[in-house]
């Protein structure tokens, strides 16, 4: 083995260690993620008020990882941790209950 390709692996050893440790990485691409499955929603796939109602969900489950890993919250008390939690849930399952009954 060459000693560039050595260096290499140990680079991707430990980049992958890294990702694995560090939760806001972790988080990072769980948004990356959920940004395509809101823009596959919102192309048209699947039944209009069902991909909607998906695009509603999706945005705020990003809201809380926004909230919870790039605002500090998971070193919060865990009253405030409970009601941001709380607060996203209540307003998401509003906002879907108030598309759906508008006849989405």
């Amino acid at each position: 083995m060459s000693t560039h390709a050595g260096s290499a692996a140990v680079r991707s050893s430990v980049l992958r260690s890294s990702v694995r440790r560090n939760p806001t990485v972790v988080a990072w691409l769980a948004l990356m993620g959920a940004t395509v499955v809101s823009w596959y929603l919102g192309e048209g796939h699947g039944a209009p008020a069902a991909a909607t109602a998906g695009v509603i969900v999706v945005a705020f489950f990003k809201v809380y990882l926004v909230g919870r890993y790039f605002m500090e919250l998971r070193e919060a008390p865990r009253v405030l941790r409970l009601l941001f939690t709380g607060w996203a849930v209540v307003v998401c399952a509003v906002l879907v209950a108030m598309y759906l009954a508008a006849g989405g």
